[in-house]
């Protein structure tokens, strides 16, 4: 009976391991994906590389140490993340739901091509952020 169990043991740890791997595998292959995209490329260099070297010159000539300002910044920020994960997630659906579209109508369809899908759906995801961007600045200004 100690043998079976024994045995049973080894191939739940093996089957843990495959698992662990297959997930790793899964996430690599999400990550090479998004890297495809230039669009995807230019925001993740612009929200891992410059956007925290920006925030922490920023932080230091302007705000000081327990500003308030520096609440609302961490705030914009982590909003900027969370916006940033979900054009990541969904510009690729996107674009295949543009392409699905445009394929379906016989006066786009003759138009269907890797590049303009693309451009479009940046605009799709780009133009209502900039138009919000828009209406607040001319609040505020």
């Amino acid at each position: 009976m100690a043998e079976v169990v024994t045995e049973q043991w080894i191939q739940i740890q093996h089957l843990e391991q495959a698992l662990h791997l297959a997930q790793r595998r899964a996430l690599q292959d999400q990550r090479q994906r998004y890297m495809r995209c230039s669009f995807l490329k230019f925001f993740n260099d612009l929200s891992e590389r410059h956007l925290p070297k920006m925030l922490g010159a920023l932080e230091y000539y302007s705000f000081g140490k327990g500003s308030t300002i520096k609440y609302y910044m961490s705030q914009a920020l982590q909003q900027l993340r969370r916006f940033y994960s979900a054009i990541k997630k969904y510009h690729h659906q996107l674009q295949g739901f543009i392409k699905q579209e445009m394929r379906r109508n016989e006066f786009t369809a003759a138009f269907v091509n890797d590049e303009l899908v693309f451009f479009l759906a940046s605009a799709l995801i780009t133009f209502p952020v900039l138009g919000a961007w828009m209406v607040l600045s001319s609040q505020f200004s």
